[in-house]
Formats: C-alpha cells, sequence, structure tokens
C-alpha cells in the first residue's frame, strides 16, 4: 500500500501529507528499526551436541518456500530478533531449525508431516523449546513490538486524513473477530462452536490500523461463549488506543460501546464508528442506508488483512482445524504470524533496502557465529 499521495499544506515551508507521513515512519525506523544493522548472533552450542551438524532433507525446498511467503527481512528479523537468542536441542543447525519452526507456521502442516524433516520427536522438542519455554518471554516482546513497530498515531492522522473516504476521515483504526477452527480437548465441543465456521473454533479480536498493520490482539477465546461484544468490553481499549484515535466497529459490538467508555475515562463515543442502527418500526432513511453501505465497504478493509494473514500461513487458514494443546501456545503462534506479516508489509511499503548480510540465511551451510557448517 503506498503511503499518503502528494497534497499541499499552506505556510511558509509547506509539507506534504507524504513528506510528513515518510518523516513520521523514518523516526519509526530510527526507533524500533535498529535490528536491520544487525549483525548475526554468535550462540555457542552446548555440550551435549555431537560435534558434527547433520544436514537436513529438502531444506532447500523449505528456505525456498519460506522466502516467496515472506521475503528476506522479515526470516532475518525472526531468526535474529526472536529465534536466534539460544542453542536449541537436535544436531542440525539452528538456523535451520528456525526455519523449520517458520515452514510449519506457515504451511499448517501437522508434527507428523514435519517428519519428512526431521524426526517428528526432534522437531516436538524444537517445539517445546521455542514456543513453550520461551512462552511468557515472547508473547512480551511480540505485543510490545506489534503496538509500537508498525504504526503511530500521527501516521494513522495523516493516512486517514489524505487516504479515507470523506466521511470516515477521522477513523484511524478497525477492530474485528477472527474465528480460526480448532480441535482442542481443554473444551468442550459445544463451547468451542462458531456460527461462521459451522465447526469448532477460538475467535481473536484483531485490531489493525488503516494501512493494514495489526496493531494488538486479544485472547484466544472458545466462539460460543465470546461474541464480539463481550471481548471488546474485556479487552482494555483505553489502554490500547490514542484518546484521538477512532476505532470503526461492525454492528455486533455497538450496544457495547456504553461499557467500554464507562470503564474507560479516556474514551467518549466519538472514538468508535459504528453503522447507523434501525429502530424499532423506523426504516432507515436513504441517506442513512447509503452511509451504512459505504461504512461497511470501508470497514471491509480489515477484511482485508485478515485474507493475506490466512493466505500467507495457512495454519489459520481454516481448511483444517488447528490442534491445539494449550491456547497459550495457539496464541503465540497468531501474535507471531501478525508480526511476520506486519513486518513483510511495513517492509513493501516504506521499500525498506535488503542488505547483504540479510539474506546469508538463504545459503546453503549457513548458522550462527560460532556455528558454521
Amino acid at each position: 500500500m503506498p503511503l499518503c499521495p502528494h497534497i499541499s499544506h499552506s505556510g511558509d515551508n509547506p509539507m506534504t501529507l507524504v513528506d510528513a507521513t515518510i518523516k513520521e515512519c523514518g523516526e519509526l525506523l530510527n526507533k524500533h528499526w535498529s535490528f536491520l544493522d544487525w549483525e548475526w548472533p554468535t550462540i555457542q552450542r552446548s555440550k551435549y551436541h555431537r560435534t558434527s551438524t547433520k544436514e537436513i532433507p529438502s531444506i532447500g525446498m523449505v528456505k525456498e518456500l519460506v522466502l516467496q511467503r515472506l521475503g528476506i527481512i522479515p526470516v532475518f528479523f525472526f531468526l535474529v530478533v526472536l529465534f536466534g537468542t539460544q542453542d536449541y536441542s537436535g544436531p542440525y543447525s539452528n538456523v535451520e531449525k528456525g526455519l523449520l519452526l517458520l515452514y510449519h507456521l506457515l504451511t499448517g502442516c501437522s508434527m507428523a508431516d514435519m517428519g519428512q524433516f526431521i524426526p517428528k520427536s526432534s522437531f516436538h522438542q524444537l517445539h517445546k523449546e521455542f514456543y513453550e519455554k520461551r512462552g511468557g518471554e515472547l508473547s512480551q516482546m511480540i505485543t510490545r513490538m506489534l503496538g509500537a513497530m508498525f504504526s503511530s498515531v500521527r501516521i494513522r492522522l495523516l493516512c486517514a486524513a489524505e487516504n479515507n473516504p470523506v466521511d470516515f476521515r477521522h477513523v484511524t483504526l478497525f477492530l474485528d473477530g477472527h474465528d480460526t477452527r480448532v480441535s482442542y480437548k481443554g473444551e468442550g465441543g459445544s463451547s468451542l462452536y462458531s456460527y461462521k465456521l459451522k465447526k469448532s473454533g477460538f475467535r481473536t479480536q484483531v485490531c489493525t490500523d488503516i494501512n493494514g498493520m495489526i496493531l494488538f490482539v486479544s485472547e484466544s477465546m472458545p466462539c460460543k461463549d465470546f461474541n464480539d461484544g463481550t471481548m471488546f468490553v474485556q479487552m482494555d481499549m483505553g489502554s490500547k488506543i490514542h484518546p484521538v484515535d477512532c476505532v470503526a466497529l461492525d454492528g455486533g459490538y455497538t450496544q457495547f460501546i456504553d461499557q467500554v467508555v464507562a470503564s474507560s475515562p479516556s474514551l467518549s463515543p466519538k472514538n468508535f464508528c459504528c453503522p447507523i442502527r434501525k429502530q424499532r418500526g423506523v426504516p432507515l432513511s436513504g441517506s442513512e442506508v447509503l452511509f451504512n453501505d459505504m461504512f461497511g465497504s470501508f470497514r471491509s478493509r480489515i477484511e482485508s488483512t485478515f485474507g493475506e494473514l490466512v493466505s500467507t500461513f495457512h495454519k489459520f487458514s481454516n481448511r483444517a482445524p488447528v490442534r491445539v494443546t494449550t491456547v497459550d501456545t495457539f496464541m503465540l503462534q497468531f501474535q507471531l504470524a501478525c508480526l511476520l506479516l506486519n513486518t513483510k508489509n511495513f517492509t513493501r511499503m516504506l521499500n525498506i533496502p535488503v542488505q547483504a548480510h540479510h539474506s546469508l540465511w538463504t545459503q546453503l551451510g549457513f548458522d550462527y557465529m560460532g556455528q558454521q557448517v
């Protein structure tokens, strides 16, 4: 998505909206994207590893798919910032272990399917070490990064003023629920039933800005017992959005706005934009019908973000249920998918150049410093 197109402002030194937005994005890059200049970390192998590193069959295919779905910089970001902090179990390249985790998330394949690369027990241990042993730390990191790396209130206001339809230039955010098919032994089937999917599922509230960047997600809950409005009330919106933000919501949230405002002193009804509700026995006027049609079309942008999320990360595509052992692991994987999608799209939006060291992971036999094959 392009940044705000050219428009002149008055004053002695007029600044276009695109100039102002680029300036804000530059400040965001300087503050939160320093990893672009990081070198690959040094990771010492534990004394329990065998001295020789085993080759992973078809690792070239894994690298090709990961590269095609995500691109150079998002994978570099994952391997250097999130994954590359320790030595993980197994007599394989640690970089390639990280790529296997990405492949698993991108394809949605089962643990058994991962046995084509390394033994199922080895992948299960790797999965456990990353998602469970480091789960709390990673969740906090990803939550912080989603909220800081890709958007600021000033960027949202500038882009809304230029890119939004006239009636919605005050809208900076979208919120909607995303349902994911799951198979989970921790809840009865009836509590998981999603009327949208006609299957068992978890519902997660997702907030995006008008550039399609995912800024925060809620806890994932059983679909039947947690509708959008109930989850909206529980999300503590006052701590997550700026007082000048305005969130576009569909009609399922309207009746809950007063509860959210009552519990958030910094917010008012003006922080939310909804379709006009029909009063009993009173038909909507022509202008009201037109407004609702325009609003529905405008708000559908978040559906495009959902579409890109599931087409990139097949784990959440609902083609087959996600086998969930713990809700925390499911939530962490969903957060990680959102973070990597943001990184991909923000890199493309700002046309961030790839540096030579970013692509080293694509080379055969490359590993973290101190672990070269």
